[in-house]
């Protein structure tokens, strides 16, 4: 790390004990405003918490921005690169946790946040050189959807939903071969982010290959190795072999349609749509089994989602604590699940809805937790790294050399991260 990532670690430190000081459920005896600039999802799930949390603290204000997915890290970095205190509050996509904290935009949380209430894989997510920056807001887990009807008329056993009964990479292309008629725009298998290495590294993985170096700072030798190759050999032959899988679906709200229209056999995605696939097709017949892998390999599924962080330049301290305390509650985090059914990451919700979790879903999604789930690799340079493969990602599926185009990708990164050390 440089000398003015240093600084800005320090700084943010000095911020938090300032926060620190301030009482529990601060002084906030006059109202006060935050900025809060928050992910773009809709109004049904986030205007409630926001009331809420203002109905529970009747002194402070929430100006709430929310920004589309694909607008809103060029935002945050625009604002957060003017140095100022506006945000006070803001989403933090939990792999960015580190880049925003070496560069002095994120506010050290350890004085307010009692780590053990988490999941580790939560608290990891938020935590650079042993210092947690972002509130762990919900995590993630992927299962895979199947079209029972489809299976059925294809004459195939459907995958089960124990973790001992995982299907390998390889029988989801057998049976996903069976079903495809791309002439006819149907579909054995897609991934519901096609192009995302939260969704695609896995692969890779489950063959032994490490993303990133340890420091977070070389992808040569690392994206470009053995295991990536084989992986995303195996991927790219979706689309152009076996074309079981639909090509160019790089908009995440258009896969799950496929899927829920009966256009696509097979779903690997979030355990977060499954109430929408419910909700928007009711006469969808669907089963949910465990993250493949590959026969040789482990299996590896992905993990982390959304955390907030606080803008350490803001002015607002004693709101901030009450917005973090309050926001991080038992009772908030039960009312954010059943806004947005996201896996947890407060331990006594999985406790508290204990009946909502006694499903096929839930049971795949908290074993995976204990045992295979995975975090995107930490670097301050994890923008960077994460546009650089998604192109990279692209090219493959559409047929481009495999080990060429991880080659060109690791050294592109490789010159990007350069400027951390």
């Amino acid at each position: 790390m440089n000398d003015l990532s240093r600084r800005r670690f320090v700084q943010g430190g000095l911020a938090a004990g300032a926060l620190a000081a301030v009482p529990p459920f601060a002084r906030a005896q006059q109202a006060t405003t935050l900025k809060v600039v928050w992910m773009g999802w809709p109004d049904n799930q986030v205007l409630p918490l926001m009331a809420e949390f203002e109905k529970r603290n009747p002194t402070i204000k929430l100006s709430v921005e929310r920004m589309p997915f694909s607008q809103l890290f060029q935002a945050l970095e625009v604002r957060l690169n003017a140095r100022t205190g506006d945000p006070d509050i803001f989403i933090v996509d939990s792999p960015l946790t580190a880049s925003y904290a070496a560069r002095g935009h994120l506010m050290e949380l350890d004085p307010l946040i009692d780590r053990n209430r988490f999941s580790a894989g939560a608290i990891a997510a938020g935590r650079v050189n042993g210092k947690l920056y972002s509130a762990p807001f919900g995590s993630s887990m992927q299962v895979l959807y199947y079209n029972k009807a489809m299976f059925k008329a294809a004459g195939i056993e459907p995958p089960a939903p124990e973790l001992a009964k995982r299907w390998t990479w390889e029988q989801v292309v057998e049976a996903a071969r069976k079903m495809a008629k791309p002439a006819e725009n149907t579909w054995g298998f897609t991934f519901e982010q096609q192009e995302r290495p939260y969704q695609l590294l896995p692969m890779g993985q489950s063959l032994g290959g490490i993303a990133l170096s340890d420091d977070g700072l070389k992808a040569t030798g690392y994206i470009d190795g053995p295991a990536f190759v084989e992986a995303f050999t195996f991927m790219q032959k979706m689309y152009t072999e076996w074309k079981i899988s639909p090509p160019g679906q790089f908009d995440t709200a258009l896969t799950p349609e496929l899927f829920g229209s009966g256009k696509c056999a097979m779903l690997l995605g979030g355990t977060f749509i499954y109430d929408t696939l419910k909700s928007k097709f009711p006469n969808l017949d669907f089963g949910v089994a465990p993250h493949p892998y590959f026969a040789k390999g482990k299996p590896v599924t992905p993990t982390g989602a959304w955390h907030f962080g606080v803008n350490p330049r803001s002015a607002q301290k004693a709101a901030i604590a009450v917005f973090v305390r309050d926001m991080l509650s038992d009772d908030m985090n039960v009312y954010w699940f059943k806004l947005r059914p996201y896996v947890p990451t407060v331990k006594a919700v999985w406790q508290r809805e204990a009946a909502t979790f006694n499903s096929d879903l839930w049971r795949i999604a908290q074993a995976e937790l204990d045992s295979t789930a995975l975090p995107r690799p930490a670097t301050p340079g994890f923008r960077e790294y994460e546009d650089i493969l998604r192109v990279a990602l692209r090219d493959m599926q559409a047929g481009g050399s495999v080990a060429q185009t991880l080659t060109g990708a690791a050294q592109k990164m490789d010159r990007e991260l350069a400027k951390y050390k």
